[in-house]
């Protein structure tokens, strides 16, 4: 069924979504080591200029400790707490080695995102090839624009920016996403950029009454969630579909 839904010009973000996910702690590294703590099960992402680092995990935490790097971004995540032990990730581009004291502690810990720098007298290798680009990071709203084009503009509109790249998802229906409330949902679409995922779920009310779409009531784990309408009307009329747009930190099955 084609949706006839005009797009509004600004996308919200949810509400109920804490502040800090959209916050990003920006340390420039001065030689001395930069301290990292923690949320126990929070994962956390640290970026740096370059797209090719390495990092090298002692053994005493390899068993607390799970970590992802992609693209010069270090995905962490504790499944307990520990004590300061120091990581060193190594610039594969600049040949620098960044210090980090890492410890994860129920109280002090934060996922706040964290972009490591470095100074701006130092020449920076990967802006003379273009191979060597520090990943462009787009906000939510951003990636949320990019999947509405795609089920709402015409087709000379549609661009994907530089970093964006589509992603398979399985097509199948499902009744469960939202409680409370029979509604099918079927993903139709998927991009991934910087260790984010956002899915364009295309929504069908199967109720013979208007039913209100409350983030709340969405199940799974994601980042950040935005209604195109904030209702349905009952199954059978044109309003009874609309989009949901859900942005992950891993392909959408895994978060729902």
């Amino acid at each position: 069924m084609k949706l006839y839904i005009t797009i509004v010009s600004a996308l919200f973000i949810l509400a109920w979504l804490p502040s800090k996910a959209l916050a990003d702690e920006k340390v420039i590294w001065d030689k001395t080591p930069i301290r990292v703590v923690l949320k126990p099960n929070q994962e956390r992402m640290l970026v740096f200029p370059s797209n090719r680092v390495r990092v090298k995990i002692p053994a005493a935490i390899a068993n607390s400790l799970s970590t992802l790097s992609n693209n010069g971004v270090i995905y962490w995540e504790s499944n307990e707490e520990f004590t300061d032990k120091r990581i060193l990730v190594q610039d594969t581009i600049s040949q620098k080695t960044v210090v980090i004291h890492l410890s994860s502690n129920q109280s002090l810990g934060s996922d706040e995102q964290m972009t490591i720098l470095y100074p701006e007298s130092e020449t920076d290798i990967t802006s003379s090839n273009s191979e060597n680009k520090a990943p462009k990071h787009y906000g939510y709203e951003t990636l949320t624009r990019v999947a509405a084009h795609h089920l709402y503009a015409p087709e000379r509109l549609i661009n994907i920016p530089e970093g964006i790249h589509r992603v398979n998802v399985a097509q199948q229906t499902d009744t469960h996403l939202i409680r409370g409330l029979i509604i099918n949902m079927t993903p139709v679409i998927s991009f991934s950029s910087n260790g984010l995922y956002i899915t364009a779920v295309k929504l069908v009310n199967k109720q013979k009454e208007r039913v209100i779409l409350d983030p709340r009531q969405i199940r799974g784990k994601w980042l950040a969630a935005t209604f195109q309408h904030a209702s349905l009307g009952p199954n059978g009329e044109i309003t009874d579909t609309t989009a949901l747009y859900l942005i992950s930190d891993r392909p959408f099955w895994e978060s729902f």
